[in-house]
């Protein structure tokens, strides 16, 4: 079991640090076990990645972003472009070419070559993923696309889009892990970048915007450990990966993650004789 196992690395005493990449919940477990040897942690945790889309965007080019940063991995990606806040000047436009990208995504075994889109990871992982799914349908958010698992044998939920959705609901605020991207609207510069810093994550988010001023001052104000512009889940080796709040600590990736991994020494020589 991966939970006995995790417990006894985190308090063994011959263990001088412990990485790990998973749920909030678990990097809480681990942080506590780990505080009886008082080892260093190092955790890359949930995220609830905001998509902030304003109405100078090439909202095209934004919805086809979408189709590989918001689905890639069945959306089983903690970075993943799960939350979009769009200005809801051009919400429509916006949706309509993010519901034609997302329909035409292939799902299937991953081992074919056109497909795209492969099922859940597990059993557990697809009721919970389909829970969710219940949940915003009884609380009157709508599918655009998809919305439900598919037909027929393995654990595959079609890739949905929801639309209508409240800024408080459920389904925009809690990491759902699996091929669903939310739609909401703001109407303020202000407003979007309050909702995007609302979620108790602060893995990653991006902002869609053809604005210079709006590409550098809003991703400044957002509390995320990575923040894209016109784009969303491009990972550099050679930028550092990591979050904040409940995302965790430490950094992956890049010269910060040799400091994050590593221990300061000092030895200093004296040379005087005598």
């Amino acid at each position: 079991m991966g939970s006995v196992v995790g417990a006894r690395l985190s308090n063994h005493p011959d263990i001088d640090m412990i990485a790990i990449t998973g749920s909030v919940g678990s990097g809480r477990a681990v942080a506590r076990a780990a505080a009886e040897s008082l080892k260093r942690v190092h955790l890359e945790l949930g995220g609830k990645a905001p998509v902030l889309i304003f109405p100078d965007a090439d909202l095209k080019a934004a919805a086809a972003s979408l189709r590989s940063a918001g689905y890639w991995n069945s959306g089983q990606e903690c970075g993943a472009a799960c939350r979009v806040l769009v200005h809801s000047s051009v919400a429509a436009e916006f949706t309509e070419h993010l519901v034609r990208e997302v329909s035409e995504i292939v799902v299937g075994e991953p081992g074919a070559d056109d497909v795209e889109l492969g099922p859940m990871i597990s059993e557990a992982h697809f009721e919970r993923v389909k829970g969710f799914l219940e949940r915003a349908k009884d609380a009157g958010i709508r599918a655009a696309v998809g919305g439900e698992p598919l037909d027929g044998p393995g654990f595959f939920i079609a890739p949905t889009v929801l639309v209508d959705v409240p800024g408080d609901a459920e389904c925009a605020l809690e990491e759902m892990f699996g091929p669903i991207v939310t739609v909401e609207t703001f109407e303020s510069e202000e407003e979007a970048i309050r909702r995007a810093n609302e979620v108790p994550y602060g893995l990653a988010a991006s902002v869609f915007t053809e604005d210079a001023r709006r590409s550098l001052q809003v991703p400044a104000k957002l509390d995320f450990g990575t923040v894209w512009v016109n784009t969303h889940l491009v990972i550099a080796t050679e930028a550092p990966w990591g979050g904040f709040k409940s995302s965790g600590y430490g950094r992956d990736l890049s010269l910060y993650a040799l400091d994050d991994y590593s221990r300061t020494k000092h030895v200093m020589h004296s040379l005087a004789r005598g």
